[in-house]
């Protein structure tokens, strides 16, 4: 009997780390799905920009529209609902890393890809 107390306790221990795993993932999911999310907005920013030249925010709109992210084996998932609140909060990140710049024109905030 007391030859099987090592196994119990190495899948009891081994039980507690899976645990722990999925504990620390699930509390993080909400972050992690924002972050993929931000960096899909960044991305289609960036590529409609390349293709188009300079966008007003209102412009940029439709592109990021549609934009989802998910977790590999994982149900949830995240989606732009209001594109303009989105572009408000991506846009000035985008301008202050100097992915992007901020130009007026005609009263108007125009963003174009840093050369």
């Amino acid at each position: 009997m007391l030859k099987y107390i090592p196994y119990i306790l190495l899948f009891a221990l081994a039980t507690m780390i899976v645990y722990a795993w999925g504990m620390w993932r699930s509390m993080r999911q909400q972050q992690d799905l924002s972050n993929m999310l931000s960096a899909k907005g960044i991305a289609k920013v960036k590529k409609a920009l390349k293709k188009n030249g300079a966008m007003t925010a209102k412009e940029l709109e439709p592109f990021i529209k549609d934009l989802t992210a998910k977790q590999p084996f994982s149900r949830e998932q995240i989606a732009v609902t209001d594109p303009k609140k989105f572009l408000g909060s991506i846009l000035p990140y985008m301008v202050k890393q100097k992915m992007i710049t901020e130009t007026t024109e005609n009263g108007k905030a125009v963003y174009q890809l840093r050369r």
